[in-house]
């Protein structure tokens, strides 16, 4: 490296910066030649770095643009008009099937019994008769016959079997009738003294079973104070009724009857 003496006593390096224009020295300011070669290398870097970007952008550009685009997927557009598109579906729920329950437990229960197909066997083996013949049975059973039936009352007469069976109806069943029956008379409740005593009245509901001559068969109570219930019941039993028809005959039916208590002052 060539380098100078300076005036004061120092070094100058020619490549680095000239003192050729510099009137005296030390120079001082902008006309420093530092502060010029600062200038310079920053517009060099400058040019440097503008160079370097665009060199990389027209890479960038290149490097995108380098495998052709691909074609566009062409799409086929049908247009459907409404009147081709049927009954949309229906937005109610589905029934459910309806199960025949019989029909089920029928499947569930034990199948029928098969049909047993006889097989053939040699006739050595069947020797022995099992099963007798209609004739067989016909002469062994004798015809039934009613001589002798009605002995005494002459020829001729018919056997005549006379069932009169009265039966009454339950307490829930429907009888149904043309008039219904009216009470006739009735004895007066016996108020029971304890009930008494303690305050209790009220209104005893009892049913009755009417008979075809007016008469109480059977009284069951129904609703009411139990402290006034047999008290009533008996009360009931003394009704006496006229009795319900149909075709102008009186049957027996059951009747609802309300036992009122009630105590004074």
């Amino acid at each position: 490296m060539n380098a100078k003496p300076r005036r004061d006593g120092g070094v100058h390096i020619p490549w680095a910066f000239a003192l050729d224009d510099a009137p005296a020295l030390p120079l001082v300011g902008e006309r420093h030649p530092l502060r010029r070669e600062l200038a310079r290398w920053l517009a060099m870097a400058g040019g440097v770095t503008l160079l370097l970007v665009v060199v990389l952008l027209a890479g960038w550009i290149w490097w995108t643009h380098r495998a052709p685009p691909a074609a566009p997927v062409a799409r086929q557009v049908k247009i459907v008009r409404y009147t081709d598109l049927g009954v949309p579906p229906s937005i109610a729920r589905p029934a459910a099937p309806q199960i025949n329950v019989a029909e089920a437990v029928a499947k569930i229960a034990a199948p029928p019994p098969k049909i047993a197909i006889p097989e053939p066997v040699a006739d050595e083996k069947a020797t022995t008769q099992t099963i007798a013949t209609q004739t067989e049975m016909a002469e062994a059973l004798a015809p039934i016959t009613f001589d002798g039936a009605g002995s005494g009352a002459g020829d001729g007469d018919s056997l005549v079997v006379d069932m009169d069976i009265d039966l009454s109806p339950a307490p829930e069943e429907f009888v149904a009738y043309d008039q219904e029956p009216v009470k006739v008379s009735q004895d007066d409740p016996v108020y029971p003294k304890v009930a008494q005593s303690a305050g209790i009245e009220g209104t005893v509901l009892v049913r009755v079973l009417v008979g075809k001559n007016g008469r109480v068969k059977d009284v069951i109570y129904i609703d009411g104070p139990e402290a006034l219930k047999d008290a009533a019941l008996r009360s009931a039993r003394t009704s006496v009724w006229r009795p319900a028809l149909i075709d102008h005959k009186p049957i027996e039916v059951w009747v609802n009857m309300p036992v009122t208590f009630r105590l004074r002052g």
